[in-house]
Protein backbone atom coordinates (compact mmCIF):
# COMPACT_ATOMS: atom_id res chain seq x y z
CA UNK A 1 0.00 0.00 0.00
CA UNK A 2 1.38 3.41 -0.94
CA UNK A 3 2.10 5.93 1.77
CA UNK A 4 3.11 9.56 1.63
CA UNK A 5 4.55 9.56 5.13
CA UNK A 6 8.21 10.45 5.62
CA UNK A 7 10.50 8.18 7.63
CA UNK A 8 12.71 10.84 9.22
CA UNK A 9 11.23 13.22 11.77
CA UNK A 10 13.40 16.28 12.53
CA UNK A 11 15.91 15.95 15.34
CA UNK A 12 16.07 18.39 18.22
CA UNK A 13 19.44 20.17 18.41
CA UNK A 14 21.68 18.82 21.13
CA UNK A 15 25.23 18.74 22.42
CA UNK A 16 27.93 16.51 20.91
CA UNK A 17 27.95 13.00 22.34
CA UNK A 18 25.37 13.64 25.09
CA UNK A 19 22.64 15.00 22.82
CA UNK A 20 19.64 16.26 24.82
CA UNK A 21 20.61 14.47 28.04
CA UNK A 22 20.77 17.58 30.20
CA UNK A 23 17.54 19.02 28.79
CA UNK A 24 15.69 15.75 29.46
CA UNK A 25 17.04 15.66 33.02
CA UNK A 26 15.83 19.21 33.69
CA UNK A 27 12.60 21.03 32.89
CA UNK A 28 11.44 18.49 30.33
CA UNK A 29 8.04 20.13 29.85
CA UNK A 30 9.58 23.46 28.84
CA UNK A 31 12.08 21.67 26.59
CA UNK A 32 9.37 19.77 24.74
CA UNK A 33 7.29 22.93 24.36
CA UNK A 34 10.22 24.76 22.72
CA UNK A 35 10.84 21.89 20.33
CA UNK A 36 7.15 21.65 19.46
CA UNK A 37 7.09 25.33 18.53
CA UNK A 38 10.23 24.95 16.40
CA UNK A 39 9.87 21.47 14.92
CA UNK A 40 6.18 20.59 15.05
CA UNK A 41 4.26 17.73 16.69
CA UNK A 42 6.82 14.98 16.03
CA UNK A 43 10.60 15.12 16.47
CA UNK A 44 13.54 13.05 17.69
CA UNK A 45 15.63 13.50 20.84
CA UNK A 46 18.82 11.80 21.99
CA UNK A 47 20.10 11.03 25.49
CA UNK A 48 23.55 9.38 25.40
CA UNK A 49 22.94 5.92 23.95
CA UNK A 50 19.15 6.23 23.86
CA UNK A 51 16.93 7.88 21.24
CA UNK A 52 13.22 8.65 21.30
CA UNK A 53 10.55 9.94 18.98
CA UNK A 54 8.49 12.61 20.70
CA UNK A 55 4.80 13.13 19.93
CA UNK A 56 3.59 16.50 21.21
CA UNK A 57 0.72 18.95 21.19
CA UNK A 58 -3.05 18.43 21.29
CA UNK A 59 -2.82 16.30 18.16
CA UNK A 60 -0.62 13.83 20.04
CA UNK A 61 -3.00 13.70 23.01
CA UNK A 62 -5.97 13.08 20.73
CA UNK A 63 -4.05 10.36 18.89
CA UNK A 64 -3.16 8.59 22.14
CA UNK A 65 -6.74 8.85 23.37
CA UNK A 66 -8.23 7.45 20.15
CA UNK A 67 -5.53 5.13 18.81
CA UNK A 68 -3.00 4.61 21.58
CA UNK A 69 -4.27 1.22 22.72
CA UNK A 70 -3.68 -0.18 19.21
CA UNK A 71 -0.22 1.24 18.69
CA UNK A 72 1.49 1.85 22.03
CA UNK A 73 2.37 -0.36 24.99
CA UNK A 74 3.79 0.42 28.40
CA UNK A 75 5.52 -2.86 29.28
CA UNK A 76 9.10 -1.77 28.52
CA UNK A 77 8.72 1.51 30.40
CA UNK A 78 7.86 -0.21 33.69
CA UNK A 79 9.66 -3.54 33.31
CA UNK A 80 12.67 -2.59 35.46
CA UNK A 81 10.36 -1.11 38.12
CA UNK A 82 8.38 -4.35 38.29
CA UNK A 83 11.55 -6.42 38.46
CA UNK A 84 12.83 -4.42 41.44
CA UNK A 85 9.63 -5.32 43.27
CA UNK A 86 9.92 -8.99 42.34
CA UNK A 87 6.92 -8.77 40.02
CA UNK A 88 6.45 -9.90 36.44
CA UNK A 89 3.90 -7.17 35.76
CA UNK A 90 1.77 -4.51 37.39
CA UNK A 91 -1.23 -2.43 36.40
CA UNK A 92 0.98 0.32 34.96
CA UNK A 93 2.90 -2.17 32.81
CA UNK A 94 -0.14 -4.09 31.58
CA UNK A 95 -1.92 -3.38 28.32
CA UNK A 96 -5.04 -4.56 26.55
CA UNK A 97 -7.58 -6.84 28.20
CA UNK A 98 -5.49 -7.68 31.27
CA UNK A 99 -4.90 -3.99 31.95
CA UNK A 100 -8.62 -3.30 31.67
CA UNK A 101 -9.37 -6.12 34.10
CA UNK A 102 -6.82 -4.91 36.64
CA UNK A 103 -8.15 -1.35 36.41
CA UNK A 104 -11.67 -2.59 36.97
CA UNK A 105 -10.59 -4.49 40.08
CA UNK A 106 -8.87 -1.43 41.56
CA UNK A 107 -11.36 1.21 40.40
CA UNK A 108 -13.60 1.14 43.51
CA UNK A 109 -10.67 1.80 45.87
CA UNK A 110 -9.38 4.72 43.80
CA UNK A 111 -12.78 6.25 43.04
CA UNK A 112 -14.21 9.66 43.84
CA UNK A 113 -17.09 8.02 45.70
CA UNK A 114 -14.70 6.02 47.92
CA UNK A 115 -12.89 9.10 49.18
CA UNK A 116 -16.23 10.89 49.61
CA UNK A 117 -17.15 8.11 52.05
CA UNK A 118 -13.91 8.75 53.95
CA UNK A 119 -13.88 12.55 54.05
CA UNK A 120 -13.99 12.44 57.83
CA UNK A 121 -10.66 10.59 57.80
CA UNK A 122 -9.16 12.94 55.20
CA UNK A 123 -10.04 16.02 57.24
CA UNK A 124 -9.11 14.45 60.57
CA UNK A 125 -5.67 13.40 59.31
CA UNK A 126 -5.05 16.84 57.82
CA UNK A 127 -6.06 18.55 61.06
CA UNK A 128 -3.81 16.33 63.16
CA UNK A 129 -0.80 16.98 60.94
CA UNK A 130 -1.42 20.73 60.80
CA UNK A 131 -1.76 20.84 64.58
CA UNK A 132 1.84 19.59 64.81
CA UNK A 133 3.21 22.41 62.66
CA UNK A 134 5.14 24.81 64.97
CA UNK A 135 4.31 28.50 65.08
CA UNK A 136 6.61 30.88 63.20
CA UNK A 137 9.26 28.31 62.30
CA UNK A 138 10.23 27.16 58.78
CA UNK A 139 8.43 24.00 57.64
CA UNK A 140 9.62 21.97 54.60
CA UNK A 141 6.84 22.43 52.05
CA UNK A 142 6.89 19.24 50.01
CA UNK A 143 7.62 16.96 52.97
CA UNK A 144 4.79 18.45 55.03
CA UNK A 145 2.29 17.77 52.26
CA UNK A 146 3.70 14.30 51.59
CA UNK A 147 3.10 13.39 55.24
CA UNK A 148 -0.54 14.39 54.99
CA UNK A 149 -1.31 12.75 51.66
CA UNK A 150 0.48 9.45 52.26
CA UNK A 151 -1.19 9.18 55.67
CA UNK A 152 -4.57 9.69 54.02
CA UNK A 153 -3.97 7.20 51.23
CA UNK A 154 -2.36 4.56 53.42
CA UNK A 155 -5.02 4.74 56.11
CA UNK A 156 -8.01 4.92 53.77
CA UNK A 157 -6.96 2.62 50.91
CA UNK A 158 -4.69 0.16 52.73
CA UNK A 159 -5.72 0.30 56.38
CA UNK A 160 -2.18 1.06 57.61
CA UNK A 161 -0.53 4.32 58.64
CA UNK A 162 2.77 4.79 56.76
CA UNK A 163 4.03 7.55 59.06
CA UNK A 164 6.93 5.53 60.51
CA UNK A 165 7.97 4.44 57.02
CA UNK A 166 7.66 7.74 55.16
CA UNK A 167 11.35 8.68 54.97
CA UNK A 168 12.28 5.22 53.69
CA UNK A 169 9.38 5.28 51.25
CA UNK A 170 10.61 8.58 49.81
CA UNK A 171 14.13 7.20 49.26
CA UNK A 172 12.81 3.96 47.81
CA UNK A 173 10.19 5.38 45.44
CA UNK A 174 12.16 8.37 44.19
CA UNK A 175 15.32 6.34 43.60
CA UNK A 176 13.41 3.57 41.87
CA UNK A 177 11.51 5.93 39.57
CA UNK A 178 14.57 8.02 38.70
CA UNK A 179 16.88 5.03 38.11
CA UNK A 180 14.49 2.47 36.61
CA UNK A 181 11.65 4.39 34.93
CA UNK A 182 12.66 7.92 33.91
CA UNK A 183 16.40 7.05 33.79
CA UNK A 184 17.33 10.50 35.04
CA UNK A 185 19.74 8.88 37.48
CA UNK A 186 22.15 5.90 37.12
CA UNK A 187 20.81 2.44 37.87
CA UNK A 188 23.67 1.90 40.32
CA UNK A 189 21.73 3.95 42.87
CA UNK A 190 19.51 0.93 43.44
CA UNK A 191 22.56 -0.95 44.74
CA UNK A 192 23.59 1.55 47.41
CA UNK A 193 23.29 0.74 51.16
CA UNK A 194 20.86 3.63 51.57
CA UNK A 195 18.48 2.24 48.96
CA UNK A 196 18.80 -1.30 50.31
CA UNK A 197 17.91 -0.14 53.81
CA UNK A 198 14.92 1.75 52.45
CA UNK A 199 13.86 -1.30 50.46
CA UNK A 200 13.86 -3.50 53.58
CA UNK A 201 11.66 -1.00 55.38
CA UNK A 202 9.24 -0.84 52.46
CA UNK A 203 9.10 -4.62 52.43
CA UNK A 204 8.21 -4.46 56.14
CA UNK A 205 5.38 -2.07 55.32
CA UNK A 206 4.14 -4.42 52.60
CA UNK A 207 4.19 -7.38 55.00
CA UNK A 208 2.26 -5.34 57.57
CA UNK A 209 -0.43 -4.43 55.05
CA UNK A 210 -0.71 -8.05 53.93
CA UNK A 211 -1.08 -9.22 57.53
CA UNK A 212 -3.79 -6.65 58.28
CA UNK A 213 -5.77 -7.92 55.30
CA UNK A 214 -5.78 -11.60 56.15
CA UNK A 215 -9.41 -12.79 55.89
CA UNK A 216 -9.74 -13.66 59.58
CA UNK A 217 -8.80 -10.08 60.52
CA UNK A 218 -11.14 -8.36 58.06
CA UNK A 219 -14.50 -9.94 58.86
CA UNK A 220 -17.20 -7.34 59.24
CA UNK A 221 -14.98 -4.39 58.29
CA UNK A 222 -15.48 -2.10 55.34
CA UNK A 223 -13.46 -3.30 52.36
CA UNK A 224 -10.71 -1.15 50.89
CA UNK A 225 -8.42 -1.26 47.87
CA UNK A 226 -6.16 -3.98 49.31
CA UNK A 227 -9.18 -6.11 50.20
CA UNK A 228 -10.23 -5.94 46.55
CA UNK A 229 -6.75 -6.95 45.43
CA UNK A 230 -6.60 -9.87 47.85
CA UNK A 231 -10.02 -11.03 46.71
CA UNK A 232 -8.86 -11.01 43.08
CA UNK A 233 -5.71 -12.90 44.07
CA UNK A 234 -7.71 -15.63 45.83
CA UNK A 235 -10.27 -15.93 43.03
CA UNK A 236 -7.74 -16.00 40.19
CA UNK A 237 -4.17 -16.55 41.45
CA UNK A 238 -2.92 -17.06 37.90
CA UNK A 239 -4.04 -13.59 36.85
CA UNK A 240 -2.79 -11.92 40.04
CA UNK A 241 -0.19 -14.22 41.60
CA UNK A 242 1.42 -13.52 44.94
CA UNK A 243 4.61 -12.44 43.19
CA UNK A 244 2.73 -9.57 41.51
CA UNK A 245 0.97 -8.31 44.63
CA UNK A 246 3.65 -5.98 45.97
CA UNK A 247 3.39 -3.13 43.41
CA UNK A 248 -0.40 -3.23 43.62
CA UNK A 249 -0.57 -3.28 47.43
CA UNK A 250 1.98 -0.47 47.72
CA UNK A 251 0.17 1.57 45.08
CA UNK A 252 -1.62 3.92 47.51
CA UNK A 253 1.63 4.77 49.32
CA UNK A 254 3.54 5.34 46.08
CA UNK A 255 0.75 7.43 44.56
CA UNK A 256 0.81 10.03 47.31
CA UNK A 257 4.48 10.94 47.20
CA UNK A 258 5.10 12.43 43.78
CA UNK A 259 1.59 13.08 42.53
CA UNK A 260 -0.95 14.46 44.98
CA UNK A 261 1.69 15.52 47.51
CA UNK A 262 3.66 17.52 44.95
CA UNK A 263 0.50 19.03 43.46
CA UNK A 264 -0.61 20.23 46.89
CA UNK A 265 2.84 21.73 47.47
CA UNK A 266 2.71 23.58 44.14
CA UNK A 267 -0.81 24.75 44.98
CA UNK A 268 0.27 26.06 48.36
CA UNK A 269 3.11 28.01 46.75
CA UNK A 270 0.69 29.54 44.23
CA UNK A 271 -1.69 30.59 47.01
CA UNK A 272 1.07 32.17 49.08
CA UNK A 273 2.26 34.07 46.01
CA UNK A 274 -1.27 35.29 45.24
CA UNK A 275 -2.76 36.62 48.50
CA UNK A 276 -6.00 37.63 46.78
CA UNK A 277 -6.63 34.02 45.77
CA UNK A 278 -5.67 32.81 49.24
CA UNK A 279 -8.21 35.21 50.78
CA UNK A 280 -10.95 34.03 48.41
CA UNK A 281 -10.18 30.38 49.01
CA UNK A 282 -10.00 30.86 52.78
CA UNK A 283 -13.40 32.57 52.83
CA UNK A 284 -14.83 29.72 50.77
CA UNK A 285 -13.33 27.11 53.09
CA UNK A 286 -14.57 28.91 56.20
CA UNK A 287 -18.11 28.97 54.80
CA UNK A 288 -17.92 25.28 53.96
CA UNK A 289 -16.75 24.45 57.50
CA UNK A 290 -19.44 26.65 59.04
CA UNK A 291 -21.33 23.61 60.34
CA UNK A 292 -18.26 21.81 61.69
CA UNK A 293 -16.80 19.79 58.83
CA UNK A 294 -16.73 19.36 55.08
CA UNK A 295 -19.33 17.15 53.48
CA UNK A 296 -19.12 15.54 50.06
CA UNK A 297 -21.70 18.04 48.83
CA UNK A 298 -19.66 20.94 50.20
CA UNK A 299 -16.50 19.66 48.47
CA UNK A 300 -18.38 19.55 45.16
CA UNK A 301 -19.15 23.27 45.56
CA UNK A 302 -15.63 24.45 46.42
CA UNK A 303 -15.51 26.55 43.27
CA UNK A 304 -12.46 28.75 43.94
CA UNK A 305 -10.55 25.84 45.45
CA UNK A 306 -11.30 23.65 42.45
CA UNK A 307 -10.20 26.32 39.98
CA UNK A 308 -6.98 27.00 41.89
CA UNK A 309 -6.28 23.26 41.74
CA UNK A 310 -6.95 23.13 37.99
CA UNK A 311 -4.61 26.04 37.32
CA UNK A 312 -1.96 24.39 39.50
CA UNK A 313 -2.27 21.19 37.47
CA UNK A 314 -1.97 23.20 34.26
CA UNK A 315 1.07 25.29 35.23
CA UNK A 316 2.84 22.68 37.35
CA UNK A 317 1.94 19.24 35.99
CA UNK A 318 3.60 16.41 37.87
CA UNK A 319 3.53 14.11 34.81
CA UNK A 320 4.68 16.23 31.85
CA UNK A 321 5.22 13.25 29.55
CA UNK A 322 4.70 9.50 29.24
CA UNK A 323 7.05 6.91 27.73
CA UNK A 324 5.80 4.09 25.54
CA UNK A 325 6.99 1.52 22.98
CA UNK A 326 5.36 1.27 19.56
CA UNK A 327 3.64 -2.10 19.21
CA UNK A 328 2.23 -1.53 15.72
CA UNK A 329 3.53 0.87 13.06
CA UNK A 330 1.45 4.02 12.57
CA UNK A 331 1.55 7.35 10.80
CA UNK A 332 1.47 10.60 12.69
CA UNK A 333 1.75 14.17 11.38
CA UNK A 334 3.17 12.95 8.08
CA UNK A 335 5.76 10.56 9.51
CA UNK A 336 5.92 6.78 9.83
CA UNK A 337 6.59 5.66 13.39
CA UNK A 338 7.78 2.03 13.18
CA UNK A 339 7.03 -0.86 15.52
CA UNK A 340 9.63 -1.14 18.26
CA UNK A 341 10.33 2.59 18.38
CA UNK A 342 10.66 4.20 21.80
CA UNK A 343 8.34 7.19 22.03
CA UNK A 344 7.65 9.96 24.50
CA UNK A 345 4.22 11.56 24.45
CA UNK A 346 4.68 15.14 25.67
CA UNK A 347 1.15 15.38 27.01
CA UNK A 348 1.34 18.75 28.77
CA UNK A 349 2.88 20.82 25.96
CA UNK A 350 -0.54 22.42 25.20
CA UNK A 351 -0.70 23.68 28.80
CA UNK A 352 1.84 26.34 27.84
CA UNK A 353 0.64 27.29 24.34
CA UNK A 354 -0.93 30.79 24.12
CA UNK A 355 -3.39 29.77 21.40
CA UNK A 356 -5.13 27.57 23.98
CA UNK A 357 -4.26 29.32 27.25
CA UNK A 358 -3.66 33.06 26.61
CA UNK A 359 -0.73 34.45 28.61
CA UNK A 360 0.11 30.86 29.66
CA UNK A 361 2.72 31.78 32.28
CA UNK A 362 0.19 33.79 34.27
CA UNK A 363 -1.63 31.99 37.11
CA UNK A 364 -5.25 32.70 36.18
CA UNK A 365 -8.12 30.71 37.70
CA UNK A 366 -10.66 32.57 35.55
CA UNK A 367 -9.67 30.25 32.70
CA UNK A 368 -12.03 27.68 34.20
CA UNK A 369 -15.18 29.79 34.45
CA UNK A 370 -18.22 28.75 32.39
CA UNK A 371 -17.57 31.73 30.13
CA UNK A 372 -14.02 30.71 29.20
CA UNK A 373 -13.54 26.97 29.86
CA UNK A 374 -10.15 26.98 28.18
CA UNK A 375 -9.39 23.51 29.55
CA UNK A 376 -12.36 22.03 27.68
CA UNK A 377 -10.73 22.37 24.26
CA UNK A 378 -10.02 18.88 22.86
CA UNK A 379 -6.61 17.51 23.76
CA UNK A 380 -5.23 20.61 25.50
CA UNK A 381 -5.60 19.84 29.23
CA UNK A 382 -4.28 16.45 30.28
CA UNK A 383 -2.72 16.67 33.76
CA UNK A 384 -3.52 13.01 34.50
CA UNK A 385 -2.24 11.50 31.27
CA UNK A 386 -4.12 10.29 28.20
CA UNK A 387 -5.41 7.08 26.70
CA UNK A 388 -6.12 3.76 28.38
CA UNK A 389 -3.51 4.45 31.06
CA UNK A 390 -5.00 7.75 32.18
CA UNK A 391 -4.63 8.04 35.96
CA UNK A 392 -7.12 5.69 37.62
CA UNK A 393 -7.19 7.82 40.75
CA UNK A 394 -7.81 11.19 39.08
CA UNK A 395 -11.21 11.65 40.75
CA UNK A 396 -9.82 10.50 44.10
CA UNK A 397 -6.91 12.94 43.72
CA UNK A 398 -9.17 15.89 42.89
CA UNK A 399 -11.23 15.35 46.04
CA UNK A 400 -8.12 14.78 48.17
CA UNK A 401 -6.48 17.98 46.91
CA UNK A 402 -9.61 20.09 47.42
CA UNK A 403 -10.46 18.73 50.89
CA UNK A 404 -6.85 18.83 52.12
CA UNK A 405 -6.09 22.36 50.94
CA UNK A 406 -9.44 23.73 52.12
CA UNK A 407 -8.78 22.24 55.56
CA UNK A 408 -5.28 23.72 55.72
CA UNK A 409 -6.32 27.29 54.87
CA UNK A 410 -9.23 27.01 57.31
CA UNK A 411 -6.98 25.83 60.13
CA UNK A 412 -3.91 28.06 59.76
CA UNK A 413 -2.67 31.29 58.26
CA UNK A 414 0.58 30.58 56.41
CA UNK A 415 3.39 32.63 54.90
CA UNK A 416 6.38 31.88 52.69
CA UNK A 417 9.72 31.51 54.43
CA UNK A 418 11.56 33.54 53.27
CA UNK A 419 8.82 35.88 51.95
CA UNK A 420 10.70 36.54 48.70
CA UNK A 421 11.22 32.87 47.81
CA UNK A 422 10.83 32.25 44.07
CA UNK A 423 9.83 28.75 43.04
CA UNK A 424 12.52 26.41 41.82
CA UNK A 425 11.34 23.08 40.51
CA UNK A 426 13.11 19.81 41.20
CA UNK A 427 12.59 17.60 38.11
CA UNK A 428 13.64 14.21 39.53
CA UNK A 429 11.89 11.84 39.37
CA UNK A 430 8.84 13.98 38.66
CA UNK A 431 8.45 17.76 39.04
CA UNK A 432 8.00 19.12 42.56
CA UNK A 433 8.98 22.30 44.42
CA UNK A 434 12.61 22.10 45.48
CA UNK A 435 13.81 21.62 49.05
CA UNK A 436 14.11 25.38 49.57
CA UNK A 437 10.33 25.79 49.42
CA UNK A 438 9.35 26.38 53.03
CA UNK A 439 6.49 28.06 54.81
CA UNK A 440 5.66 29.03 58.38
CA UNK A 441 2.49 29.18 60.44
CA UNK A 442 1.76 32.86 61.11
CA UNK A 443 -1.44 32.23 63.06
CA UNK A 444 -3.76 29.39 64.01
CA UNK A 445 -7.41 29.83 63.13
CA UNK A 446 -10.61 27.75 63.16
CA UNK A 447 -10.47 24.63 65.32
CA UNK A 448 -6.69 24.90 65.44
CA UNK A 449 -6.96 28.26 67.24
CA UNK A 450 -9.56 26.88 69.65
CA UNK A 451 -7.39 23.87 70.47
CA UNK A 452 -4.33 26.06 71.01
CA UNK A 453 -6.32 28.36 73.29
CA UNK A 454 -7.58 25.37 75.25
CA UNK A 455 -4.03 24.10 75.79
CA UNK A 456 -2.93 27.51 77.06
CA UNK A 457 -5.88 27.70 79.47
Amino acid sequence: METTASHAPPTAPGLPLVGDTFALAGDVGAFFTRQYLQLGPVFRVRALHRAFTVLAGPEANLFVTREGSKHLRSRETWMEFDNELGAARSMVSMDGAEHARMRKAQQPGYSRSFIHEHLHDVIGITRREVAEWPLDKPIPGVYALQRIITEQLGTIAAGVSPRDYLDDMIVFVRTLLAARVTHQRPALLTRTPRFRRARKRVEELYATVRAVHEPDRRSGGQSDLVDDLMALHHVDPQFLPETDLMPAVLGPFIAGLDTVGSTCAFMLYALLKHPDLLDRMTAEADASFAHGTLTAEAVRHLDVTHRVALETLRMYPIAPAIKRTVSNTFEFAGYTIPAGEKVIVATTVPHHLPQYFPDPERFDIERYTPERQEHRQPGVFVPFGAGSHVCLGAGFAEVSIAATMATIVHEVELALDPPDYILKTSPVPTPSPDDRFRFRVARRRGRAAEASSGRQD
